[in-house]
């Protein structure tokens, strides 16, 4: 074999030594990307009932951006009568998209998990281009120390047909559940 031949081999083995050694981090892993890169893929709501699930995931992967565009731009939300009492009138009233997507992006920042679920919504109303369900809802928050706070309710949701398919357009909290403060109470404190 050739001096040359036998030089090149050792400096290659060498360099891949070297370079295995010196930790060029080839082969650790890395830090994942943080969230709110990817959202949930967007379904198409085609019938009112797909609003639901598009809400879920939009609170759930931690963006909000499937949950905001579930809601038409002349979107509102209703407390339960309990709610405005002990928070005050003013704090439910003008509630708008804007506002509704901003008290949203609020508590998404504040959670490092959510869970969401609307258990068996039942239509009341179906009178295309509009559309009304009643559903419990619950709402379970862990916050960034870990500790999770379960909100519980029952609302009514008003939906229409518009041009890029159904959306909200109403929700209005009906009634709540024994131990646990609702959704609405929770936009209220956050707003």
């Amino acid at each position: 074999m050739n001096k040359s031949r036998i030089s090149s081999r050792r400096a290659i083995g060498v360099a891949l030594t070297l370079l295995l050694c010196t930790g060029c981090g080839i082969f650790e892993t890395r830090d994942p990307e943080p969230p709110g890169g990817d959202t949930t893929p967007w379904n198409p709501p085609t019938v009112p009932s797909i609003v639901f699930i598009n809400m879920e995931n939009g609170l759930e992967d931690g963006t909000g951006v499937n949950y905001e565009k579930s809601l038409a731009d002349d979107f509102t939300f209703v407390a339960m009568p309990g709610d405005k009492d002990k928070l005050g009138e003013g704090v439910y009233q003008n509630w708008t998209k804007e506002v509704e997507v901003g008290v949203t992006q609020q508590i998404l920042a504040a959670a490092s998990a959510i869970q969401v679920s609307f258990l068996n919504p039942e239509q009341k109303v179906d009178d295309d281009p509009f559309a009304t369900f009643e559903a419990p809802y619950e709402f379970e928050i862990t916050d960034t120390q870990n500790q999770k706070t379960t909100y519980k309710g029952k609302a009514r949701f008003e939906m229409q047909r518009l041009s890029q398919g159904w959306h909200l357009i109403k929700w209005e909290d009906l009634e709540g559940v024994e131990g646990f403060a609702t959704w609405g109470y929770l936009r209220g404190t956050t707003r």
